[in-house]
């Protein structure tokens, strides 16, 4: 995988993107769909590359574990680090299934 050393600036503004599709970056080119596939890659390189063998401090069972880390969101405050936690599949995918319940009730009020 290549990592590209680019800050990105993606074009926003008619004729050359718009706020839903934005332009390819002003410097290098990159697609901002190529952008969102390569941060996808890294967070699951990130995930798969740091699981190891442990005890869940969910479900105290004995398995692989994987790393979770909930989604940035609006509201959390700029530049902060949100925890991390390893757990089981069963555990990372309930925790997963929680945050976005608790994402899609915020706006569907």
């Amino acid at each position: 995988m290549t990592v590209s050393l680019c800050k990105h600036g993606f074009i926003v503004l008619p004729p050359h993107g718009s706020i839903f599709r934005p332009g390819p970056c002003t410097d290098c080119g990159m697609t901002y769909e190529a952008r969102e596939a390569e941060l996808r890659e890294q967070e699951e390189a990130l995930i798969l590359g740091t699981s190891h063998d442990g005890t869940c401090p969910d479900c105290k069972h004995t398995r692989r574990l994987f790393r979770y880390q909930p989604q940035e969101q609006p509201w959390h405050e700029i530049g902060t680090e949100l925890p991390v936690a390893f757990l089981c599949l069963d555990c990372y995918n309930a925790a997963a299934d929680a945050e976005n319940a608790l994402i899609d009730s915020l706006f569907a009020s």
